[in-house]
């Protein structure tokens, strides 16, 4: 059994004689869901949690933001929920020109001695993994961590975080990507604790920079990767009642059904053509925007949200033009995710019925 908290102390007394490479953390725009996932022992159930997340819409997706981040990046770990997900990933990670390998449990020690000395060489980038790299694992060059794996047990969160902690010429920091709400669930990985079983799940105190989308604790008044100052949190000084809790949730997330959607070319002063896209929930519509036609960052978000809804073999537009004849081939959100801010709403994720499409 993993002592969680005797890997704690270590930690922490590694960070404190600066021993290791700093983690940063990334808020992704694609979000797995284990909502329907069981739990047994205190950890997702395996067969139910591969399900739910090998599913090709969010590979793909996924794994054109890790793409997007990892361009500056030359040793990346994915950390996959089954053996079946990992090979997904691997094809599609493949399928973007990038050497990816996969290693399990059952891989046979020669063949997994051979990968991982390629690895550890430059020759291959990229390895997906389920089961393995958690520990007896040392590769000083990981500098991009991606959590494909969602995981109940703190143990298991830090040993993952773990792998990109060592030290090696030229690198700064390792990037950790969370698609898993690993991060969510258990806190910054030097302000964990570890949950007695039967505590709960609820989620971790943590906050997205909105400048450079660094996750950092909630205490904190600057970014700790781009120095964005927080507001002050007035509601920390209010105690939450049966009548005032609903004012305190803003920033929480919250699930809508979807019941119609429309699209709409939008042009902004100065700005590159967009598509917007308005979804009709309940009496109200939310917005959010498709930047097909921007660079960067930006156009990297539009090739995921494009990804999550194209049937297979649809490329992505260039332009909004261009998507415009396309838009009933793509599959609608049964459920988006909204944030409710003091002046907006943003569409911060979506889940999808397999069943249902426009059209």
């Amino acid at each position: 059994m993993i002592n969680t908290l005797s890997m704690l102390e270590h930690f922490y007394h590694e960070r404190n004689q600066i021993y290791i490479s700093p983690l940063i953390s990334k808020r992704t725009d694609t979000q797995l869901d284990v909502s329907g996932v069981g739990t047994r022992g205190g950890e997702f159930i395996p067969g139910q949690l591969e399900a739910a997340v090998d599913k090709d819409p969010f590979t793909r997706a996924a794994v054109t933001e890790i793409v997007a981040h990892g361009q500056d990046r030359r040793s990346w770990l994915l950390f996959c929920s089954g053996v079946a997900h990992a090979r997904h990933v691997q094809e599609a990670v493949q399928a973007h020109g990038i050497s990816c390998a996969t290693i399990f449990g059952d891989t046979p020690k020669a063949e997994r001695d051979e990968i991982v000395a390629a690895f550890k060489r430059g020759e291959i980038r990229a390895l997906a993994s389920m089961g393995v790299l958690t520990t007896g694992f040392n590769a000083p060059a990981v500098d991009l961590i991606a959590m494909l794996r969602p995981t109940k047990s703190t143990g298991l969160y830090v040993q993952i975080a773990g792998r990109g902690m060592r030290l090696a010429p030229g690198k700064s920091d390792c990037l950790v990507l969370d698609f898993a709400g690993n991060v969510q669930r258990h806190g910054p990985i030097d302000k964990v604790k570890p949950r007695q079983p039967g505590t709960g799940d609820g989620e971790a105190p943590v906050k997205p920079c909105p400048d450079c989308r660094t996750i950092n604790h909630a205490a904190v008044r600057h970014c700790t990767q781009c120095g964005h100052e927080f507001p002050p949190q007035e509601s920390d000084k209010l105690e939450a009642t049966a009548t005032t809790r609903t004012i305190l949730t803003n920033g929480k997330v919250e699930w809508v059904k979807v019941y119609d959607i429309a699209y709409q070319r939008h042009q902004k002063e100065g700005k590159p053509i967009s598509l917007r896209v308005e979804y009709l929930c309940g009496f109200n519509w939310h917005r959010e925007w498709v930047c097909l036609e921007h660079t960067g960052y930006a156009r990297q978000k539009a090739v995921s949200w494009w990804l999550r809804r194209a049937p297979e073999g649809l490329r992505v537009p260039d332009s909004v033009a261009e998507a415009i004849p396309l838009l009933d081939l793509l599959s609608i959100p049964t459920e988006i995710a909204i944030r409710r801010g003091d002046r907006f709403v943003e569409v911060v994720g979506a889940r999808f019925d397999a069943e249902v499409s426009h059209g």
